[in-house]
């Protein structure tokens, strides 16, 4: 992870629960510690719609929910009586957009997307993500790079020196 210092990365269990961050993932996504540890993780953010940072046309969206979906009904095969697992399912069930998708039964591994993060300081940031894995591990370790073609690097570096403190636009 230190080798990677220049880039937002974050670290899930398999279930996508958020374990560890880097401070330019905190500064580029938001501090993680506003919101309890029981809430951070990937698929409640975005099924219960707090992941205000993040923006995906409808295409990138669907994408990313089914890929996500599948992702945990591989996570559930290899963990069939966890009930933390188990609990989350449940949860997201709640949902109509979840439920859809989880009744297709797909199961695969959610290898990355592409998305913008509007941020309050610097604005819009163009983003890919890739998971990585390490065979054997349950964790996966998110990368988000700069879009190739885009200000987004800049913006970054920006954010990797301002961190989480706001910029005063006043004089």
């Amino acid at each position: 992870m230190d080798r990677l210092d220049g880039h937002p990365l974050a670290v899930f269990d398999a279930a996508w629960q958020l374990l560890h961050w880097n401070p330019l993932h905190a500064a580029t996504f938001g501090d993680p510690t506003v919101r309890g540890a029981e809430v951070r993780n990937v698929l409640l953010m975005h099924f219960e719609g707090d992941m205000s940072r993040v923006r995906q046309s409808a295409d990138e969206r669907a994408a990313f929910e089914e890929s996500l979906v599948a992702d945990l009904r591989a996570t559930t095969s290899r963990y069939p009586g966890d009930p933390a697992v188990t609990a989350l399912v449940a949860r997201l069930n709640r949902v109509p957009r979840f439920r859809e998708l989880w009744k297709r039964n797909a199961v695969a591994e959610h290898e990355g997307s592409r998305k913008v993060i509007e941020h309050p300081e610097v604005g819009d940031i163009a983003l890919d993500c890739d998971v990585l894995t390490t065979q054997g591990s349950n964790l996966h370790l998110v990368v988000y790079t700069p879009r190739p073609g885009t200000d987004a690097r800049g913006k970054l570096d920006l954010l990797a020196a301002i961190g989480t403190q706001q910029m005063s636009m006043h004089p």
